[in-house]
């Protein structure tokens, strides 16, 4: 859903946006800041015990308290809230890693220098990101300074908010040099036992840029592209739905299947694999161009009315014009469900579907959305719309959050003593088909990971 923010509700007068305090926080600082965490998730949440009852919550929350010891720095303190948000199960009410990845970077930090692949119930080196010679493939990793990787993964699990176990397992696997940092703090050299000797081998770190350096492109990506694999079939790849003003995404579109009835293409591959979402709208705007049935994005969607979260709602949707005429907010259908709300309750909008344009049903075309654990929020959102509606075939593996699902962060709060701002998700979205339930978007040809979706499509499909 869409990402974008438009304030910082601070709980306490005085606090500053952006400011980690580097002093130690004391037990009584913590729990008041815990406090202040459960309130606000309380204040703005559609539904804080969807996951975790209330029962559930308390004991949590309590443990969590007890546990706590005299003092702490503030980054180990943020893995405490980390904690809290993942026993939550919310994928957008979540914190931020960055002002405590941009301070160890700084100053000199390194990462454990290779990812892992979980197998039969045993862990793996799988990507050596530096110049290891030891991280083979084949050797079992028995421990990493002196604890188990059964201890190691299950605490990393207690900080990986994916929703689902499976996309759980993949992140951490393919970002556990992150975990190692996020969760542990270790820094370099590292003692890992192999199960193949008893001797520890000391292996150094690497550089941010190594840990990287897959992910920084020669040329910098466009956010949609258009390509034509062959005569008779074309590929859109869409990175976000989130990056550029909704002008140049509908452009785009008008621009792209203009060009493919005039060439006659019949054959549609969208790559959607790796998008981490952004705006639904700019989904429907795409799905007008081929669908050859009326659709919705969603089934319905709930917002939880709060008078901050009105006036954020209204920064994000309302013409500036239009906030002073509110009889013109029927035009918007979440705006007219808002404004008739009370405070504290939660406003149900029930979506229309749109029709798709006369150029989809003129000029029909087989479409094959490629979708992966990365297609994330809105871009999940659209999976499960082509799945619903039977607008195409989807390739790849499931999708990286639930099929509904909580989103819409429009509050940030800012704990008073750490300052660790977090977002709470204002809106619960219900896929097409009005189901609620636990799973992600399944694809309808399920792939491994080792295998290229558009690779298979290309090869198979078209």
């Amino acid at each position: 859903m869409r990402k974008l923010v438009f304030a910082i509700i601070t709980l306490v007068a005085g606090a500053v946006q952006g400011v980690f305090s580097q002093e130690m926080l004391t037990r009584k600082q913590m729990i008041q800041d815990i406090d202040v965490m459960v309130y606000g998730i309380n204040y703005s949440h559609v539904d804080p015990y969807h996951y975790r009852n209330r029962e559930e919550w308390d004991v949590f929350v309590k443990q969590m308290k007890s546990g706590l010891p005299d003092s702490l720095s503030n980054f180990g303190f943020w893995r405490k809230t980390e904690q809290l948000l993942v026993f939550m199960n919310d994928a957008h009410t979540r914190t931020y890693p960055w002002k405590y990845r941009e301070e160890y970077i700084s100053r000199g930090g390194k990462f454990f220098p290779f990812t892992i692949q979980k197998k039969d119930g045993s862990y793996y080196p799988l990507q050596n990101l530096g110049d290891n010679l030891h991280a083979d493939a084949s050797r079992r990793i028995i421990s990493i300074n002196g604890i188990s990787m059964d201890t190691i993964y299950s605490a990393m699990t207690k900080q990986c908010g994916k929703e689902l176990d499976f996309l759980d397992e993949r992140a951490i696997c393919n970002s556990f040099p992150y975990y190692v940092w996020k969760v542990y703090g270790w820094e370099p050299p590292y003692s890992i036992v192999y199960s193949d000797s008893e001797t520890p081998v000391m292996t150094e770190g690497i550089t941010y840029e190594q840990l990287n350096k897959e992910d920084v492109p020669s040329q910098k990506k466009e956010v949609c592209s258009l390509s034509f694999p062959n005569e008779t079939s074309a590929l859109i790849t869409i990175t976000d739905f989130d990056t550029k003003p909704r002008s140049y995404y509908r452009k785009f579109y008008r621009r792209t299947f203009r060009e493919l009835n005039r060439r006659g293409i019949k054959k549609l591959v969208i790559d959607l694999r790796g998008n981490d979402g952004g705006d639904d709208r700019y989904c429907e705007d795409m799905a007008r161009y081929f669908a050859d049935k009326p659709f919705r994005i969603s089934s319905r969607t709930l917002w939880k009315v709060t008078p901050e979260f009105r006036k954020n709602f209204e920064l994000m949707y309302i013409p500036g014009i239009l906030r002073w005429v509110k009889f013109l907010y029927g035009i918007n259908e979440h705006a007219g469900a808002i404004r008739k709300t009370k405070d504290g309750a939660i406003a149900v909008v029930e979506h229309k579907e749109h029709k798709p344009f006369r150029s989809a049903l003129k000029h029909p075309k087989n479409v094959y959305l490629l979708i992966d654990n990365d297609t994330f929020s809105a871009g999940s959102m659209f999976a499960a719309m082509v799945k619903d509606y039977r607008l195409g075939t989807l390739v790849g593996q499931p999708t990286g959050n639930l099929s509904s699902f909580y989103a819409d962060p429009l509050i940030w709060y800012m704990l008073p003593n750490s300052k660790i701002t977090f977002q709470v998700s204002t809106s619960l979205n219900i896929r097409p088909d009005g189901k609620l339930d636990n799973e992600s978007i399944t694809p309808d040809i399920l792939l491994p990971q080792s295998e290229d979706a558009l690779e298979y499509v290309l090869r198979e499909l078209l």
